[in-house]
């Protein structure tokens, strides 16, 4: 029984391991999300700066003053826009760093889980074994000999 009692200790382990790798993927996840949301709140600003530039354009009531700030925001969200991009797809990657060590511990901790129920099976069958030669040994006994 030393053998299922270590089994179980190394499942309880992994267990803890599976756990702590899903809550990482959870948060990596979040952080994703958080990320993505960032990006689109600049890409309505800079839909909304454009749509406003063109209604000064179409309005004639833009000066160079006025189109140069305009102009100079739309560059500054343009860098936000692309940094913001380099963050997502870094983000993304340790989402998927993190599923990737979330899959190894189930599959850790399926092969645990096949080796102890190989381990009972086997203590199972020796146990049978045993008890099987005992009982055989009673019937022979009471034979009576000739």
């Amino acid at each position: 029984m030393s053998k299922l009692d270590t089994l179980k200790r190394i499942e309880q382990v992994r267990e803890f391991k599976k756990d702590e790798a899903e809550i990482e993927v959870h948060k990596a996840w979040k952080a994703l999300r958080t990320e993505q949301e960032a990006l689109a709140v600049l890409e309505r600003l800079l839909t909304d700066t454009t749509v406003g530039l063109e209604r000064k354009k179409i309005g004639n009531i833009a000066n160079t003053y006025e189109l140069t700030i305009y102009y100079d925001y739309i560059d500054m969200l343009y860098r936000k826009i692309d940094e913001q991009v380099l963050v997502i797809k870094q983000k993304d990657e340790e989402l998927s760093e993190k599923q990737l060590i979330l899959v190894e511990t189930y599959k850790e901790l399926k092969t645990v889980g096949i080796l102890k129920d190989k381990v009972v099976y086997e203590d199972n069958k020796r146990k049978t074994t045993i008890e099987q030669r005992q009982m055989d040994f009673a019937y022979l006994s009471r034979l009576p000999r000739e």
